[in-house]
């Protein structure tokens, strides 16, 4: 046999397998925002960027050249 598979079978500092760290774990909690939801949110932002522009041209078109 050799060493390699050896350290496969063997635990190291005789220790079990110890659980995934608690930190990187993903949250147990379901979605909660439904995809007409997140639509609705995605066209809001789409109409206050376009409301940010056309201010923006507004403002624009009032200053003198």
């Amino acid at each position: 046999m050799s060493i390699a598979s050896e350290a496969g079978q063997q635990p190291r500092s005789g220790r079990t397998p110890a659980a995934p760290s608690r930190r990187f774990a993903r949250a147990t909690e379901p979605n909660t925002i439904t995809a007409s939801q997140a639509r609705a949110a995605q066209r809001r932002e789409a109409r206050r960027d376009e409301q940010a522009v056309a201010m923006w041209l507004r403002e624009l078109s009032g200053r003198p050249r």
